[in-house]
């Protein structure tokens, strides 16, 4: 089969690129990527069967001008014959691919799956109204609607009425991003056998404030005060670009706490693999987080989750015994997270089982079988 990708985000996520890779041995992949006219290629890979096409077409006006954005990637394919001899399309976005995809087929015939992102949910489909008409559209006419997680089709879902969901709904399918292989490859089947005295705490994600690494120290600094235990956090995780400040706030902060080891960003898998393995639990109340493979990473290593309720990851984790979701705004929820954790650690259990469905071959024969069944 020829695949034509249509992937606005390409550059910015690292994840797509294992996919491409994983699917490389069976199809002949051609990856359409609309990148902006000061950006260059990244996160560039080598497919033996087909190709990477980075095209240079976003502008700074196509920010207010969404339809002429749309018509601008359209014709861009088309006068690069990048959709001749296609058997189908995936379109890795709703807004933008999903969009371009639907005016392919309405032109070529080309039929496509798509895939809704949480930015398509939480900013386009529920502020840009005068959109919706086209989001409707391609949703109705795609193969079949992915989700990463049932958060996300529940949220969107809530948007739209009955009568429209029911157009969708059979067509809806789940499929999550997938871990590195080398989480799969290493997983540590045996949970550590909780110290009585000194809890070893992780956290591995970006210093920025959405991920609520401040609340969780203040979390853990109340623990200690009230509990004879001792609680000891370790910190792994780069600065955001974009949020200086409260970097800075961060480094100020653990000055004034001992038991706070803050690693920086660890690059080197095997370096971060024995962090997790010598930590107890992993701990990240984030808000807003688009999936968080690092609680799957946790996993592999037989190491219980603290993590956000609401939150892509907690629609994979509901009923299973392999962590506790909080309210990551409510400090004393928090607190009792841990606590629960700590005092239940034996009970969790069943990790394996969790993480399985993160496997990028698993994932990719998914999409190969929706790919195939329009053949």
């Amino acid at each position: 089969m020829r695949i034509l990708h249509i992937n606005a985000y390409y550059i910015d996520n690292h994840l797509y690129s294992q996919l491409y890779t994983t699917l490389d041995s069976e199809l002949e992949q051609h990856v359409y990527i609309p990148i902006k006219t000061d950006r260059e290629p990244e996160n560039v890979v080598n497919l033996t069967k087909g190709e990477l096409i980075f095209d240079k077409i976003i502008k700074p006006n196509h920010k207010y001008n969404y339809f002429g954005k749309i018509r601008e990637i359209t014709n861009s394919i088309t006068t690069k014959k990048a959709h001749q001899n296609i058997d189908f399309v995936h379109a890795h976005n709703l807004f933008t691919d999903g969009v371009v995809a639907y005016n392919l087929k309405k032109k070529f015939g080309l039929k496509y799956i798509v895939a809704v992102r949480t930015t398509d949910i939480g900013l386009q489909y529920k502020y840009m109204y005068h959109r919706r008409f086209k989001a409707k559209r391609v949703l109705e006419e795609a193969e079949h609607v992915i989700f990463i997680s049932p958060i996300y089709r529940d949220k969107l879902f809530k948007m739209m009425s009955p009568s429209f969901i029911s157009k969708i709904t059979s067509k809806v399918k789940i499929v999550p991003n997938g871990i590195n292989d080398y989480w799969l490859d290493n997983q540590n089947k045996v949970k550590n056998n909780l110290q009585e005295g000194n809890i070893k705490v992780l956290y591995v994600g970006q210093i920025m404030k959405r991920k609520n690494v401040l609340l969780l120290i203040e979390a853990l600094d109340v623990l200690n005060q009230r509990t004879e235990k001792k609680f000891f956090l370790t910190v792994v995780g780069g600065e955001n670009n974009h949020e200086n400040e409260f970097y800075n706030t961060f480094l100020n902060t653990i000055k004034s706490y001992s038991w706070v080891d803050y690693k920086g960003k660890i690059k080197e898998k095997e370096t971060l693999l024995e962090e997790y393995r010598q930590s107890d639990f992993f701990a990240m109340p984030a808000k807003g987080e688009l999936f968080g493979l690092v609680y799957i990473e946790a996993l592999s290593q037989a190491k219980p989750v603290l993590y956000a309720n609401g939150e892509g990851i907690n629609g994979f984790l509901e009923n299973k015994s392999v962590g506790i979701s909080i309210d990551p705004d409510n400090l004393e929820d928090i607190c009792n997270g841990i606590t629960t954790i700590v005092e239940n650690y034996d009970s969790f259990n069943g990790f394996s089982e969790v993480v399985e469905p993160f496997n990028w071959n698993r994932i990719s024969n998914l999409y190969k079988t929706m790919y195939r069944q329009n053949e």
